[in-house]
């Protein structure tokens, strides 16, 4: 008995994110926790789940005539809590949420570009990468939405992915583990 706790903890030494019995899983790129439940977001990229349809503005933009527009509930704002900011090249130059509005508006009444009062230093996630890898992203920026770009053209905005995205596609996933088929003893009850 000794010898095998001996040799389970040789092998969580070994093995830190896996277990024998998941080892052949990982290796094929599917990750296991060690409570046996598959990392959803780990299966699911960007691509899939970001937005497309991008709320942007331009940079030069003064930020009075963004919050009027907002106030007015124009439909290219609505719904989206933060907006890409592109330069006259159409080129990602930051990224403004509403919240960076009220805070301009309170303490420079407004006058200023929208790239003044949103960020510059913008973390932005790519196509092929894995919901698990942005969302991780996203919290160690603290952000709650991050530009989709090109990996060749970082610069070219590609979509725009949202909390909400990432929720929406755990949601996904859980309702689909959750449908289960029936066993072949209720097919074969049912024809009986």
């Amino acid at each position: 008995m000794l010898v095998s706790v001996i040799a389970d903890g040789i092998a969580m030494v070994l093995m830190p994110h896996a277990s024998i019995m998941t080892e052949k899983l990982a290796r094929r790129g599917l990750r296991i926790h060690q409570d046996y439940e598959t990392d959803v977001l780990g299966q699911v990229t960007v691509a899939e789940t970001m937005d497309r349809d991008i709320p942007q503005v331009l940079s030069t933009m003064r930020l009075s005539d963004l919050a009027q527009r907002i106030a007015e509930h124009d439909p290219e704002f609505a719904g989206h809590e933060g907006m890409v900011i592109l330069n006259e090249q159409g080129q990602l130059s930051g990224i403004i949420t509403r919240g960076d509005v009220l805070r301009a508006l309170r303490e420079a009444g407004g006058d200023c570009t929208v790239l003044e009062a949103g960020t510059q230093a913008v973390v932005v996630a790519f196509p092929d990468e894995s919901l698990h890898d942005a969302s991780r992203k996203m919290l160690a920026a603290d952000v709650g939405r991050l530009p989709v770009v090109d990996p060749q053209s970082p610069h070219h905005v590609l979509g725009y992915l949202g909390r909400r995205n990432v929720m929406a596609a755990r949601l996904h996933r859980m309702n689909e583990e959750g449908i289960r088929e029936p066993g072949w003893v209720k097919r074969f009850s049912r024809a009986h």
